[in-house]
């Protein structure tokens, strides 16, 4: 899911000083959170940034991980491979990998602090200094998981059970069969859940890999926020006898909202 990280609004300075207008800038991330080692996408509106709304084209100036960081170029010319991509009157972009990007391990990657420029920044045609937080790569085995682990409508999902984490006596019991899955616009169901057999991983470990337009047949421009999923099996009752069994549900919110 989009999340807005980052917004300030600087009226006073302006206001007494009369000094150029760099804040205001507003960012977001797709996916939401992210590692070293995962795409993400920047984005960033300019619209109440002063002295750069309505310039084109921006370019991405960043200085950690390291300082300087290879490819700015310098501050009258930025390099063109920082050249940033239009989504939208003042809205740009830039997508890449942290790790690639930088060129420094992913240990090193624990934030992203950059601006967006004119070709020649001179005259304080910038942002404000922007900071990113990115998450620790640190795997936590657990019962529920996906892969990818930031998902979106429009991605191929393998969805994991695990029983060797189960917090519950039921799934950690159970002889899983079949998941069941139902996708969500907020309160609103789409569709009906569908129900689809499982493969065994080995170890305790079920799998189901599926792309969501397919199975829930989604129109082009459906939005959709979230997945919820309940593995479904057999146990054993105290006299030993087959009983039907099933896990808690479990949600795994989308990143990329809208089906194409």
């Amino acid at each position: 899911m989009k999340k807005i990280i980052f917004s300030i609004f600087c009226f006073f300075s302006l206001a007494l000083t009369g000094r150029a207008q760099t804040s205001g800038a507003v960012v977001t991330t797709i996916p939401s959170s992210f590692t070293a080692e995962d795409v993400v996408k920047i984005i960033v509106d300019v619209s109440a940034v002063g002295n750069l709304a309505g310039k084109e084209p921006l370019y991405f100036w960043t200085f950690t991980p390291n300082n300087p960081a290879p490819g700015n170029g310098d501050w009258a010319n930025s390099n063109e491979a920082r050249r940033m991509t239009k989504e939208a009157t003042n809205k740009w972009s830039i997508t890449f990998k942290p790790k690639d990007f930088y060129g420094v391990s992913p240990a090193e990657i624990t934030k992203i602090q950059f601006l967006v420029k004119a070709k020649d920044g001179t005259g304080d045609f910038k942002t404000d200094d922007i900071t990113i937080n990115v998450d620790p790569l640190i795997y936590v085995p657990v019962v529920f998981r996906t892969f990818p682990k930031f998902v979106g409508v429009n991605e191929i999902i393998t969805a994991y059970l695990d029983q060797n984490y189960a917090t519950d006596v039921v799934t950690e019991r159970m002889q899983p069969a079949t998941v069941e899955i139902s996708l969500f616009n907020g309160n609103t169901q789409l569709g009906t859940a569908q129900t689809v057999n499982l493969k065994s991983e080995g170890n305790k470990v079920w799998s189901y890999t599926f792309f969501p337009p397919a199975l829930f047949n989604l129109v082009p421009n459906a939005v959709a926020d979230r997945l919820k999923f309940k593995f479904k099996g057999t146990g054993r009752d105290a006299g030993g006898n087959t009983i039907p069994a099933e896990s808690p549900l479990f949600e795994k919110a989308l990143d990329d909202l809208i089906s194409k």
